[in-house]
C-alpha cells in the first residue's frame, strides 16, 4: 500500500493486490494430473519392491501348502489301501469319495494346475500323486507296494501322475 497526496491509502498499480492471479489452464490441468499420477507411480514402485522382497516367502508358502495337502492324501491312500485291497483301489474316483472336500483328484494323464487338485496313478505296484504348487513347481508322492514312501519334484512342465511315476525321488526341496 502506498500513501497518496491526499494522505489516504492508495493501491499501487500493478501490485496485484485485490486482483486474482490468472493461471494458465494448461498448468492447472498438469498440476491435477501430477497429483494423481505421482502417488499412483509411488504405490506401483512400492508394490514391485514388496513383491521382490517377499518372493522367497511366497514360494516357500506355496511349497508348504502343496506338500501339506499331499501328506493328507497319503493318509487317505493308506486308509483306502487297508480297506479296499491294495494301492490299485486308490483311484481318483475312489479318493474323490473319501478324501476331504477341499481336495480334487483326476486321472494320471491330466496335469494338476493347482495344489488342491492331485493327478493320480494307482497300480498294484505303486500309487503316485502329483500336484502343482502356486509357484509352478510340481511335487509328487509315491507309495510303493511294500509301504515305502518316496517324495520328489517333477522336472519340466508336465505335472501328471504318469510323469511323476518315472521321476527320480530325490525328496522335496528344503523349505
Amino acid at each position: 500500500m502506498a500513501v497518496g497526496t491526499d494522505g489516504r491509502c492508495a493501491e499501487v498499480a500493478g501490485s496485484g493486490a485485490g486482483y486474482p492471479r490468472r493461471v494458465d489452464p494448461t498448468r492447472r490441468s498438469l498440476g491435477r494430473f501430477l497429483l494423481v499420477v505421482v502417488p499412483m507411480f509411488a504405490v506401483a514402485i512400492g508394490l514391485v519392491v514388496a513383491y521382490l522382497v517377499l518372493r522367497p516367502t511366497i514360494r516357500r508358502n506355496a511349497a508348504i501348502l502343496v506338500t501339506a495337502k499331499l501328506e493328507v492324501v497319503l493318509g487317505v491312500v493308506d486308509e483306502v489301501r487297508r480297506s479296499g485291497g491294495g494301492l490299485a483301489a486308490a483311484t481318483a474316483e475312489r479318493l474323490d469319495e473319501v478324501a476331504p472336500e477341499d481336495l480334487g483328484f483326476q486321472g494320471p494323464d491330466q496335469a494338476s494346475q493347482e495344489p488342491l487338485v492331485v493327478s493320480v496313478l494307482a497300480t498294484e505296484r505303486a500309487w503316485t500323486g502329483a500336484a502343482r504348487a502356486d509357484s509352478g513347481a510340481c511335487y509328487f508322492v509315491r507309495v510303493l507296494a511294500g509301504g515305502a514312501v518316496e517324495r520328489g519334484t517333477v522336472p519340466g512342465g508336465d505335472c501328471t501322475a504318469r510323469a511323476a511315476s518315472g521321476a527320480p525321488a530325490l525328496g522335496w526341496p528344503e523349505l
